[in-house]
């Protein structure tokens, strides 16, 4: 019979979504001192879940029950910090991510800045580089009829040619 009022009070208390720990602290309570009504049972009807118990608590289990309570609150801090450091990360990974994003946008800014001035440099190059050709052509032109004269003479006159000073005397 203490049984199954016992398993009613459970059922009453589930419905009102307690802890498992502060549900058998009801139950412990309301059968260790029958004037002790909880909340549930004074809502159904005078049960006799309260007039007749024979539950005995023994100390161990008083401090095991205390230790679960303790143990739950340990684990609702311990859940509480974990989400509080894992928001916290959260934030400072997104600011190292967006730290490092700006990194990279200003070095690629910064190699496309020196790819187009090297473009530029080459480009100038290049007309520089065309300029001095056309004009070493126009002096080759200019200077070709005077250049084969003097060859021409230096065969045919026999002009003694030095030889140079490093060479070997025969």
């Amino acid at each position: 019979m203490a049984n199954h009022n016992t398993r009613k009070h459970m059922d009453n208390l589930n419905n009102k979504k307690l802890s498992p720990s502060s549900a058998i602290n009801q139950v412990i309570v309301s059968s260790r001192h029958p004037s002790m009504r909880s909340t549930s049972a004074s809502n159904s009807s005078k049960s006799r879940v309260h007039q007749h118990s024979s539950i005995q608590m023994e100390p161990g289990i008083q401090a095991l029950l205390a230790a679960e309570g303790q143990a739950a609150e340990m684990i609702a801090r311990a859940r509480t910090n974990r989400n509080k450091l894992m928001r916290q990360c959260n934030r400072e990974s997104h600011i190292e991510i967006e730290t490092f994003r700006r990194e990279r946008e200003a070095q690629y800014k910064r190699k496309l800045y020196e790819a187009t001035q090297l473009e530029q440099f080459q480009e100038k190059l290049d007309f520089e580089r065309f300029h001095l050709l056309k004009q070493i052509k126009e002096n080759v032109k200019k200077e070709q009829k005077s250049l084969l004269k003097y060859i021409i003479h230096c065969i045919v006159d026999q002009i003694a040619i030095k030889p140079h000073p490093n060479a070997k005397h025969i």
